[in-house]
C-alpha cells in the first residue's frame, strides 16, 4: 500500500518501451508542497512525506561517511513501512533543529562502538547535528529511496533551510490506509496532481506493482546485454578453438594417415577430434563455473547481496560449453577424417 510520486512523466500504459525522460526524472523542480498536502488530503491516505536531498558528508571526530542525506516530515518512516527506529526517536513534525537520525550502516561507520544518540556530528563544513536516533537494519530498499541502511535523514524544514530556502522535492511516498484500494488511490493521487498543475503531466504516480514493472524493464535490459556480450565471447572463443584443432589435425597429420592405414575409419578419425574439442569447452566451462562459485562467495560475504547458483544454471554452462565444442570443433573433425590416406602419411 504505498505509494510514489515521482517527477518526470514514465509511459506505464507501453509495456514495451517504458518511456521517460530522464533528466526530468531526477529533477526537484516538480513536486511542491502543495501536491504533498493534496495527497494527505485525499480520505484512503494515511501519511504523505515529501524526500528532499542534501549534498554533503558528515564527519564525527576522524570518522567519516558519505549518507543520502535526506530531508523527510517526522512520519516518512511510516510511509516507508519497512524500517524503525532502532534506539532514539524520530524527529517532531514542523522541526527546524538541527538534529539527524542515521541509518544502520551509517552508525556503524561513525559510532562502531559506542551509542550515539546525543554525540555531536559535522554535516558539510560547519553544519552541526545532534543525533537522536538511529535506525533497524534492514535489507530491504524503499521505493526509490536508495538503500535504507545508508540513509541519514534530516527533517524537511532544516534540509529546506540548509538548501538556501530551496523547496526541492525528488520523490512524494505515501501510505494508503490498510483497507484503501490502492489502484483506485493511484488515481485520485493523480487526478488531483494534475490540477495542481494545470493538466500537465510531467510526473508518474507508482504503486509497488509499477516500481516492479519498471525495475523489470531496467533488468530486462541489462540481462540482454550481459548476454550479448556473453554470446560474442562464445563466438570469440569456439573460433579460437576451432584455431586450435586445425593446427592441431595439420600437426598430426601422419598420425591420422598412419591410423587409416591401419583400419581406422572416418567416422572414427571425426569422433577423435571432435571429443577432443569437446573435452577442451568442457574444461573451460568448469573452470569458468569454479570462478564463479568462488566470485559468488566472496560477494556473498562483503556485500548484503546473497547470489544464487542453480543446478540448472550449472546444467545449462555446462552444455552450452559441449555445444560450442561440437559446432566449433566439426570443421576441423571433418578435415582430419576426410584426408587421403597416402598423403598423410608421406606428410612431413
Amino acid at each position: 500500500n504505498v505509494i510514489v510520486v515521482t517527477s518526470g512523466k514514465i509511459d506505464l500504459d507501453n509495456t514495451q518501451t517504458r518511456q521517460m525522460n530522464p533528466a526530468s526524472f531526477v529533477t526537484e523542480n516538480i513536486l511542491t508542497l502543495n501536491d504533498v498536502k493534496t495527497i494527505e488530503d485525499i480520505s484512503s491516505i494515511k501519511v504523505a512525506s515529501p524526500m528532499t536531498l542534501v549534498p554533503g558528508n558528515i564527519k564525527y571526530q576522524e570518522q567519516e561517511s558519505s549518507p543520502i542525506i535526506t530531508g523527510v516530515y517526522a512520519n516518512g518512516l511510516d510511509a516507508f513501512e519497512i524500517v524503525k527506529i532502532n534506539k532514539g526517536k524520530m524527529f517532531k513534525q514542523n522541526c527546524t533543529e538541527k538534529v539527524i537520525v542515521l541509518g544502520n550502516a551509517v552508525k556503524k561507520q561513525l559510532f562502531p562502538d559506542i551509542n550515539p544518540i546525543g554525540k555531536e556530528i559535522t554535516l558539510g563544513k560547519d553544519h552541526k547535528f545532534t543525533v537522536i536516533g538511529y535506525l533497524t537494519n534492514t535489507t530491504s530498499s524503499a521505493s526509490f529511496a536508495s538503500e535504507i541502511n545508508n540513509l541519514a535523514l534530516i527533517p524537511f524544514n532544516t534540509a529546506t533551510e540548509l538548501n538556501k530556502g530551496n523547496v526541492k522535492i525528488f520523490r512524494i511516498v505515501a501510505k494508503a490506509k490498510s483497507d484503501a484500494d490502492v489502484n483506485k488511490t493511484k488515481k485520485q493521487i493523480r487526478k488531483a496532481i494534475l490540477n495542481n498543475h494545470d493538466g500537465e503531466e510531467d510526473f508518474t504516480v507508482l504503486t509497488q506493482d509499477d516500481i516492479l514493472d519498471v525495475f523489470g524493464q531496467f533488468l530486462n535490459l541489462a540481462t540482454a546485454l550481459v548476454s550479448a556480450i556473453a554470446a560474442i565471447s562464445l563466438i570469440v572463443g569456439g573460433i579460437g578453438i576451432m584455431n586450435i584443432m586445425l593446427v592441431t589435425v595439420t600437426e598430426r597429420t601422419r598420425e591420422i594417415g598412419l591410423r587409416k592405414a591401419v583400419g581406422a575409419t572416418k567416422l572414427a578419425i571425426l569422433f577423435q577430434f571432435l571429443i577432443e574439442a569437446i573435452v577442451i569447452t568442457l574444461l573451460g566451462g568448469i573452470l569458468g563455473l569454479t570462478i564463479t562459485f568462488v566470485a559468488t562467495q566472496i560477494i556473498a560475504n562483503q556485500t548484503d547481496l546473497q547470489p544464487a547458483i542453480t543446478w540448472n544454471i550449472i546444467l545449462i554452462a555446462v552444455g552450452i560449453s559441449m555445444i560450442i565444442g561440437v559446432i566449433f570443433g566439426l570443421w576441423p573433425a571433418l578435415r582430419a577424417a576426410n584426408k587421403d590416406p597416402i598423403e598423410a602419411l608421406r606428410y612431413e
